[in-house]
This record gives structure tokens, C-alpha cells and sequence, in this order.
């Protein structure tokens, strides 16, 4: 645990298969009625779990971003904080440290879709890099629309990646 300001604050670490019960009892408090129910979160965990990010203080979970790496882009399936932990940045992180775990994969993109009344969530994801890419009436079903996000990432091969240099120098085209 971090302490800062005398202020305990919740680690975020990688989700395991021992989380899922907590995760989907937030998602549940969450999402109701379009919660991933449990069974859809152990599939999804089997696929995606390694890219998944929790916050837990004092043993608890207290949030969680679920995130779905393809090869050239990823999807950010949910992300959730507890009513109790809210509005203390802990959202900003998640969303900080699963926006670093894909670009670390190299996608070329990041989606997510919020609901278009959701501002707080709409303003994260905008402080965090993503723009309005579309909206769809009902994306989730009749009266259930949804605004789609993008996160575009740039990357700079050639002045980070070693592989994109010719010989010893950091330039040399020789």
C-alpha cells in the first residue's frame, strides 16, 4: 500500500481467477441490468484475464479495468470503482495503467462505449486520450445507446525501439 498525505491508498495489481467473485459483484452493482454475469467474466477472464488490472485496499477490491488485447487493437470491456472509493482518482489510474498495458501489447487503438448520459465517465476517458469516434442508438438493445471512444496510440519506433536502428548510433541510416 501507498501512503501519501496520510491517506492509505489502493494497489492496483493484475487480476487473478480468485478475483472474479468480487468482480462480478461490482460489475453487478455497477451495470444492472447489463452486468457480465459471472460465467461471461470467467470465459472473458480465460481469454483476456492477463491484460486485467484490479485496485484493492485492505484485501478488498475496490475496482477493476477488464481489457480485451487484439492484435492491432484492444477494447477496455469495462471499468468499475466502488461507490465508497470513488472520486479519488482511483478511475485515472485504472484507466492510466490498462491504457499502458496495451500500448505495451502495441495496439494501434483502444475502444470503449459509454453511455451517452454518463458524463463523469465520458470526462475520464476524455482526460485520459480518447475522442468521440461514433454513436449508436442501440448498441446494447432498444433504449440502450452508447457513445464509442477511441484512444488512438502513437508510437515513436525510432526513437524507442532499438530493433528500428541500423548499427551503433541512435540514427544511423548507414
Amino acid at each position: 500500500m501507498n501512503i501519501s498525505n496520510g491517506v492509505v491508498q489502493p494497489r492496483l495489481r493484475d487480476a487473478s481467477v480468485d478475483d472474479l467473485a468480487a468482480i462480478a459483484e461490482l460489475e453487478s452493482r455497477t451495470f444492472t441490468p447489463l452486468a457480465y454475469p459471472y460465467f461471461a467474466l470467467r470465459q472473458l477472464y480465460d481469454i483476456h484475464g492477463s491484460d486485467w488490472v484490479v485496485a484493492e485496499l485492505d484485501g478488498a477490491l475496490c475496482g477493476y479495468a477488464l481489457v480485451a488485447v487484439g492484435r492491432h487493437t484492444a477494447w477496455l470491456l469495462g471499468l468499475a470503482v466502488s461507490a465508497g472509493h470513488q472520486g479519488r482518482g482511483l478511475g485515472s489510474s485504472l484507466l492510466d495503467r490498462a491504457v499502458a498495458q496495451c500500448r505495451s501489447s502495441a495496439v494501434d487503438a483502444i475502444f470503449i462505449t459509454v453511455r451517452p448520459s454518463n458524463a463523469p465517465a465520458a470526462k475520464l476517458y476524455e482526460n485520459s486520450g480518447f475522442t468521440w469516434a461514433g454513436h449508436e442508438a442501440q448498441y446494447f438493445g432498444i433504449g440502450e445507446p452508447r457513445d464509442l471512444l477511441v484512444h488512438r496510440i502513437a508510437y515513436d519506433w525510432t526513437a524507442t525501439d532499438r530493433r528500428w536502428h541500423k548499427g551503433r548510433g541512435p540514427v544511423d541510416n548507414g
